[in-house]
């Protein structure tokens, strides 16, 4: 039923998302070329999908601790790493998004909140190369994963940070300046969702960038990204379906867009 609930979800977003032809502001134009128009492969994102190939072939037993609705929202205790690497990693399309969206916009300070076994993070920090990464996770197992990830990757900045979002986030933001650049995948519940949100507001400014991820994954995303799009410091929001991103630019006009990818 789920599933279906999520294709219908689908053909509605399709049905009334827009291309470069329906953005008429230059900002949503030119971000719309680089980031979701030309969806191309980059030879720096090479290394990271072997990193995955490696991951999706390891059938090594891990314990994890799944504090979120990931999973099905179950706790499980055993699962092999290529469940875990193919279950929670953002899928090679929008994982590509995420490295063009860090490139076009240059964040010097990046905030992600779920790391699980590190995709997301390698390409957010890629696209960005110079950038301060720090990335959450509640399982101490996979955050494991992740480090020995990230250490294929010196020249990186990536920072992991274990424990429960509720604690390690404002934990997080006390040692950003400002957050330019904010991932939330950490908890697709309602309440948490905008509680992490609310929290990140203390450090936004006019050209930080929240993603939410699977905005069209529950009823209770929906919500969550329905009261974040609504927010009154939130000028832009785009929907591009799996996720939501939202900007604070006083100087635009308050505006909602879904834009087709």
């Amino acid at each position: 039923m789920k599933a279906v609930k999520l294709i219908l979800n689908f053909i509605k977003y399709y049905f009334v998302s827009v291309g470069r032809h329906g953005l008429q502001s230059s900002f949503m134009y030119n971000l719309n070329e680089f980031v979701w128009r030309r969806d191309r492969k980059d030879a720096d994102q090479e290394k990271i999908e072997k990193y995955r190939q490696s991951l999706l072939s390891d059938n090594t037993i891990v314990s994890v601790r799944d504090f979120g609705a990931g999973f099905g929202g179950k706790v499980y205790k055993q699962l092999p790493i290529s469940f875990i690497a193919k279950r929670s990693s953002k899928p090679p399309k929008y994982a590509r998004m995420l490295f063009r969206l860090s490139k076009y916009l240059k964040p010097q300070y990046i905030l992600e909140v779920g790391t699980s076994v590190g995709i997301s993070a390698l390409y957010q920090a890629k696209g960005s190369p110079a950038a301060q990464v720090i990335t959450l996770e509640g399982c101490d197992q996979t955050a494991s994963l992740a480090r020995k990830g990230f250490a294929q990757f010196p020249e990186l900045n990536i920072e992991v940070i274990e424990g429960e979002f509720s604690l390690t986030l404002p934990q997080a933001i006390s040692k950003m300046p400002r957050l330019d650049f904010v991932y939330l995948d950490g908890n697709h519940k309602l309440k948490p969702t905008l509680e992490y949100f609310e929290m990140c507001l203390a450090k936004v400014h006019d050209d930080t960038v929240i993603i939410v991820d699977d905005i069209n994954w529950s009823e209770e995303m929906q919500e969550a990204w329905k009261q974040i799009s609504s927010h009154p410091r939130v000028t832009i929001s785009i929907d591009v379906f799996m996720m939501g991103l939202v900007f604070f630019n006083k100087g635009f006009s308050k505006e909602k867009f879904v834009v087709r990818y």
